[in-house]
């Protein structure tokens, strides 16, 4: 790539990663965020920092202007929130915002990342899959239309589907397989839904990090392309290889949907009272249905290459067995040298 690309989300998993994957190539990079601390040592000094929200129309046009490529990550993902107008606010409105800046600042490329979970589905039979949505499936579904809608009108943007995400980093909500993982090694995941072995797919995040750069370099515009990992597995066969490769093994027991069902409805409950929440009974519904993902588009447009889950999980779990050293550094150090050949072949 040439020129300056501008990465929103910068600050988060993903986004981390990202943008010391794009300094390892030596581009140069700029970021569109709200606290320049939280870039930390080992990037802070090293991009063009462009200071504000989503919420701030103004400077997000400041940000892209002057731009060559866009890659936007930045939403709102949370599992719940009280007002449901965080979600359109940040995953439609910063959107079209972001889509009108980059149209008159005559961006040539732009990457916007989505989630796998706005793909359709198929049952076994071929039939559509139907379920109620979240608001966060919902509204980055709308904002994915705006992108569509952009491309139409004869500007180049790819629109990128991620599945479940894991890796070196902090132990958040956008990193929550990495946070299971390390429950269960400290004999805190104790439970899981009767799922019925339903199957989801697993990327490391370096692997999400490169496919975002090929899809600016390579993809097709108005095409999609779900950023996954080679292999489909049910939960209990994720744990299975958890405990395979730490030697740890722990007693997880299942538990029927209408329970988590349940617990679901008390936690938003809970969270209408004003507390805080990470289960909702739409997000019990999305753990109920099966998720396999086909990589192969990917593969073919942008030379996509993702690592086997036994292969990242191994550099993941030694990563927390050593006591997760130099949470931020260490993350990114590990997703650049992975990406580069120097610690584990994608």
């Amino acid at each position: 790539m040439n020129g300056t690309i501008l990465v929103t989300g910068a600050t988060g998993f993903i986004g981390r990663y990202l943008v010391e994957h794009l300094l390892e190539i030596s581009e140069t990079v700029r970021v569109f965020v709200r606290r320049p601390d939280a870039l930390g040592a080992s990037i802070g000094p090293r991009v063009e920092i462009a200071r504000g929200d989503l919420q701030d129309q103004s400077a997000l046009r400041a940000a892209v202007r002057g731009s060559d490529t866009v890659l936007h990550l930045a939403a709102c993902a949370r599992a719940w929130a009280r007002d449901a107008s965080v979600f359109t606010d940040a995953n439609v409105q910063a959107v079209e915002w972001l889509l009108s800046a980059a149209a008159d600042s005559s961006v040539r490329r732009l990457v916007h990342v989505s989630t796998a979970l706005t793909c359709p589905f198929s049952g076994p039979d071929g039939t559509a899959i139907g379920r109620s949505l979240t608001p966060y499936e919902r509204t980055k579904l709308e904002g994915e239309r705006r992108v569509e809608a952009y491309a139409a009108e004869g500007h180049h943007a790819v629109i990128v589907h991620p599945t479940r995400v894991y890796g070196p980093g902090p132990l958040n909500d956008a990193n929550g397989v990495t946070r299971v993982v390390d429950l269960y090694l400290r004999g805190r995941f104790r439970v899981r839904i009767a799922d019925g072995d339903v199957r989801a797919n697993y990327v490391h995040a370096s692997d999400v990090a490169r496919g975002i750069v090929a899809a600016a370099d390579h993809g097709r515009a108005g095409r999609h392309y779900v950023l996954g990992g080679p292999s489909n597995v049910s939960m209990r066969e994720f744990l299975e290889l958890v405990a395979r490769i730490s030697g740890v093994r722990r007693a997880v027991l299942p538990v029927p949907p209408v329970v988590a069902l349940g617990v679901a409805r008390l936690a938003c409950a809970w969270g209408r009272l004003g507390g805080s929440t990470s289960l909702t009974p739409d997000w019990v519904r999305v753990f109920l249905t099966d998720l396999p993902f086909d990589v192969q588009p990917a593969r073919a447009d942008l030379g996509f290459a993702p690592r086997e889950l036994e292969v990242g999980l191994r550099e993941t779990i030694a990563w927390l067995q050593a006591g997760r050293p130099g949470t931020e550094a260490a993350a990114s150090r590990a997703g650049c040298e992975a990406m580069h050949g120097k610690e584990v072949a994608a």
